[in-house]
């Protein structure tokens, strides 16, 4: 486990995810990143509306760049499954899981701490938080 004083906690930024460096990083995205990503995101279920979001690239050694979505859903802290087809013009994304989000008003910048920390919480989730070394955060 990761632990980081509480007095660094309001600091804690989008490259302090990833305590590896030398096995990835997390950053927003870059524009090649979401332009690759441009597509059909198609029809069906919406699951949720998505405010004050951001894409967030997980780059990790060997693996291919992962770009989720971070932001607010309903009140709640969200983050998705790796994003696979965005449609700007019409505000919508779908994602690996097979999820179809619309896109509210977009963040800007550095992702709020409470984002930065679901995203800690959402690596731990999908199993790479210890070897990442990402802060653990319990909710």
């Amino acid at each position: 486990m990761v632990a980081i004083p509480i007095e660094n906690l309001s600091t804690l930024s989008l490259r302090d995810v990833i305590g590896r460096t030398d096995l990835g990083n997390t950053c927003l995205a870059s524009p090649a990143e979401i332009s690759a990503l441009e597509g059909d995101p198609g029809e069906g279920v919406v699951r949720g509306s998505i405010c004050d979001w951001r894409l967030i690239a997980i780059h990790i050694v060997e693996n291919p760049t992962a770009v989720v979505l971070l932001g607010t859903c309903d009140s709640q802290y969200w983050g998705t499954s790796p994003v696979v087809a965005l449609d700007k013009k019409r505000s919508r994304v779908r994602t690996r899981s097979g999820s179809l989000y619309l896109l509210e008003q977009p963040g800007e910048g550095e992702p709020p701490l409470e984002h930065i920390l679901h995203l800690c919480h959402m690596l731990w989730a999908w199993g790479g938080g210890q070897v990442l070394e990402v802060p653990e955060v319990f909710y």
